[in-house]
This record gives structure tokens, sequence and C-alpha cells, in this order.
């Protein structure tokens, strides 16, 4: 079993699982892929309470991550047998703010702990992690700029959101506010730091903080046609 944090993996048993993860991209940041769908969570008055967050991981992660979970050996992970891994992901998670980078007008969102996620083998033989990341205090998108993406930091991990599908509001989202998905703003200099980044080996970290992949993850924001309705 090994977990998404990079320091929780360098810092787990389960280091054979990780090289042998890693192995065949270790010159290169990103590590692992996952696809990625997020839906806006909103109470009966219209205000954003929530990001509910689903990552559909690659088959080389899923393949590592659920090494030796199979507990009965009948060949089908069951919610139980995942529970493990899925209990340490969002564990590890709460530090790095669950890879959720949401504002309102422009500070940052104050989170709830966790309380609601699971783990599951989709249809592909995938592993496909949900969750919910609760605001402490609900956000009222009339009365200014809400936005968020979803990413790690250090690029380690790579979250794409799935070609031909939206991100949808769960619940009242209010009359003439729309939801925007945007796209990557590539230019020079970021195109040289994915390279830089593409030289990285797997145990490779910054010497200070960065905030690496929010260069790549798509912007998410909704906007109202009049912020007094």
């Amino acid at each position: 079993m090994i977990v998404l944090s990079k320091k929780h993996i360098a810092a787990s048993s389960s280091l054979v699982v990780a090289a042998a993860l890693f192995s065949q991209t270790a010159s290169a940041h990103p590590h692992v892929y996952s696809d990625l769908r997020s839906d806006i969570i909103l109470d009966d008055q219209g205000r954003a309470t929530a990001i509910h967050v689903e990552w559909i991981f690659d088959q080389g992660y899923t393949e590592a991550a659920t090494e030796g979970m199979d507990a009965d050996k009948d060949g089908i992970y069951t919610a139980a047998e995942l529970q493990p891994v899925v209990d340490e992901n969002i564990k590890a998670l709460k530090e790095y703010r669950y890879f959720v980078a949401a504002k309102a007008n422009g500070k940052d969102i104050a989170y709830a702990d966790v309380t609601e996620y699971g783990q599951r083998i989709n249809d592909q033989g995938r592993l496909s992690m949900t969750f919910v990341v609760p605001f402490a205090t609900p956000v009222d998108l009339r009365t200014g700029e809400f936005t968020y993406k979803i990413y790690d930091p250090d690029f380690f991990i790579a979250y794409d959101y799935i070609k031909g599908e939206t991100v949808t509001a769960i619940g009242n989202l209010p009359k003439g506010c729309v939801i925007n998905v945007g796209t990557l703003a590539f230019d020079e200099s970021i195109e040289q730091t994915k390279q830089e980044l593409a030289d990285k080996p797997a145990d490779w970290q910054p010497d200070k903080p960065q905030d690496f992949g929010s260069l790549f993850a798509q912007p998410v924001s909704v906007s109202c046609k009049s912020a007094a309705s």
C-alpha cells in the first residue's frame, strides 16, 4: 500500500512498491497521472458549501496502491479492503489542503475536515477516489469572485479533467450564474519549467516550497450576471 503524499511515500514501509511504481518514469515529473472530475455543491440558498472531487488514477498507481489489499484473495477489491488506503490518503492530504485551492475574492477558503470519502476499482480496472471538501463557511457566489484549482503543488501527480466532461453544480446554482472551466495558458517560461521538472528524479524535492502544479491546472470559476441579483 502506498499513499499520495510524496513525504508519506518516502517514509512508508512500502518502498519496494513505490520503487516499482516509479521505475519506468524515475527521470520525469509527473510520476502519477490521474483523470479528474469535480462538482460544486450548493445549499438551498445557492451558496457554495463544498467541492466534490473524483480522481481516477493510472494503471501503474492502481496496481501499486492495491498491492496486498485483496485480503480474501478473491480477485475483487471491496470497499472495506480499500478503506485503509483512502484513510491514509485523506489523512496525508489534509496538510496540502486536499490538493484543492479554492478562493473567494482572492483569499483562501477555510475548509472543515473531510469526512465523506471513498475508494473503489472502476469498470476500467482503475482506482477511483472520491471525496468532498466542505467549506467552513458557505460562499455566496453572487457577491464576489469564486475560483478553484485542483493540483499537486510539486507536480508529482498530474490531474487532468476528462475530455468532453464539464464541472457541474450539485444543488441550487443561482439564476444568472455560470460555471466556467478555463484553459491552460502556456508561454515560454511555463514550457521551460515543465521541461526542467521532467528532468528531475522521483525523489527530488525543491529547496523551498513551490507551486509548480498550479501552472498546469485548469481553473474553475463561477460568473454571475449581476452581483446584486
